[in-house]
């Protein structure tokens, strides 16, 4: 898909981060957007940012609920007629916890909003997707669902999990010759709110910044690697210095990965 323009792309979790980023840098393209987010406020910003209210569709609610996705699927597509690009970039996690403390009612909320969220927005949108020539879906997995993380036991499965159901369905769509590009993003730490937005952290600004200092990559340096990623009809790409590493020390050595996880996770306890 090298042309961006006229494009019709849903992006969910578009009120901050890699969302927001790729919403701008989409409509700077040329591309008309169906934006979601569960923060109305956050999702204004975002419009007010883009600078523009012409040829974008939006509507406030959690991806997590199969009623909503689906009713805003039909109204995306009644709104502009078709799809072409879906970014399920919508996602969560509950902070440092240990397999065994995280709480049940963590694990269902956040593989409800990154999981199920995903599978959601990719089966309401498929039979639409199927229509068109050449069309896209992106899945935000991480670094994390390549390699299980210490004390992201529920983030980490969630990653996994988006993993398989992209790839399975990458290999059925190529199998079926539907044109639809299923795309697989693994980024490593990216400057964004994800860690500021988790229910009942009491992070100081300056812990936070600290944070920061471990996530070499930008929100906006992501977008750009996904829009190419999405051009030259990749099925999976690796994003940041960082996430590269882990990558290709996992396939040489899984217990020197496992080694360098341990370390990172000591460190970043210890903020």
């Amino acid at each position: 898909m090298k042309k961006i323009k006229n494009k019709i792309v849903v992006i969910t979790g578009a009120g901050s981060g890699i969302g927001r980023s790729l919403a701008i840098k989409l409509y700077q393209n040329g591309a008309k957007l169906a934006l979601n987010d569960f923060n109305e406020n956050a999702l204004k910003e975002t419009i007010k940012l883009i600078g523009s209210k012409s040829e974008i569709y939006t509507e406030i609610f959690d991806v997590s609920n199969k009623e909503d996705f689906d009713q805003f699927a039909k109204n995306v597509i009644q709104h502009y007629k078709k799809v072409d690009i879906v970014i399920n970039n919508a996602g969560i996690t509950n902070g440092n916890s240990s397999a065994s403390e995280t709480t049940m009612e963590a694990y269902n909320k956040v593989l409800g909003v990154n999981l199920w969220g995903m599978i959601y927005g990719t089966l309401a949108f498929l039979p639409e997707l199927r229509k068109q020539k050449e069309s896209s879906v992106v899945n935000l997995s991480s670094i994390m669902g390549v390699l299980g993380t210490p004390y992201q036991s529920v983030y980490s499965t969630s990653k996994f999990a988006i993993r398989g159901f992209s790839e399975a369905l990458a290999a059925e769509e190529l199998c079926n010759k539907t044109g639809v590009i299923v795309t697989c993003v693994h980024p490593g730490g990216i400057k964004t709110n994800i860690v500021r937005n988790i229910e009942g952290q009491n992070l100081s600004e300056e812990q936070l910044k600290k944070l920061d200092a471990h996530f070499p990559t930008t929100a906006d340096q992501t977008a750009d690697k996904i829009i190419y990623a999405i051009q030259k009809k990749k099925t999976r790409i690796v994003i940041g210095p960082d996430a590269k590493f882990i990558y290709f020390l996992s396939r040489f050595s899984h217990r020197l990965s496992m080694k360098y996880l341990v370390n990172w996770a000591k460190k970043l306890m210890k903020i």
